[in-house]
């Protein structure tokens, strides 16, 4: 998973079983048993051909699964409201600030602080199946490689404050509205882009 998560292995790319077994040094039966896991969570899937391949997911089904995700994680962000420890809604917000205070073009890590305050606020909300939902859902739409977005690197650290702000103030309908308008931009990013893609054809 994490291969394909990485880019390592490319959304299309064949599955070469030996060549795997032999990099990742383990025999092919503990292999052949994650490709049926990776298959049943549709990060591999299987060709006509019997060829197994990463699965490239599609514009649609990750607009899609956005969509799913804002009723679910604004659940979820309701739920963690006034749960979540200070010292925890601190380093997040501190992370934020030191995102917001880089200049323009420096790296940082952006995939991993989202998925950081997301996995936090899942875990927060106390419901395990809700939990478990979103850490999938999250896990499919990271395979849908659209580049790091540097013209929202800003935005998204002060949708990540407004959601810890809420949630700091125990404000449950508040935490709820600004986790959708955080999934709503990045809903709107991704089509804009993608209709800018096209008038450029």
């Amino acid at each position: 998973m994490a291969m394909i998560l990485s880019g390592e292995l490319a959304p299309n790319e064949v599955i070469a079983e030996r060549q795997l077994a032999l990099q990742l040094g383990i025999s092919r039966t503990p292999l052949r048993e994650a490709f049926r896991r990776l298959e049943g969570e549709r990060l591999l899937e299987r060709q006509r051909s019997g060829t197994l391949v990463v699965r490239a997911l599609p514009i649609e089904e990750y607009i899609s699964i956005l969509h799913v995700r804002r009723v679910l994680e604004s659940e979820a962000a309701s739920l963690a409201a006034g749960r979540i420890p200070s010292t925890e809604l601190e380093r997040l917000r501190s992370r934020a600030h030191a995102v917001l205070g880089l200049p323009p073009g420096a790296a940082v890590p952006e995939a991993q602080d989202d998925e950081d305050l997301h996995t936090v606020i899942a875990a927060a909300g106390g419901n395990p199946v809700l939990e478990e939902m979103i850490r999938n859902l999250r896990t499919r739409t990271s395979m849908f490689r659209f580049g790091r977005l540097p013209s929202r690197r800003h935005d998204v650290m002060r949708e990540h404050l407004a959601i810890v702000e809420a949630l700091a103030t125990g404000d449950a309908n508040a935490a709820r509205s600004a986790m959708e308008q955080h999934i709503d931009q990045v809903r709107q990013t991704i089509i804009a882009k993608l209709s800018g893609q096209y008038r450029s054809l």
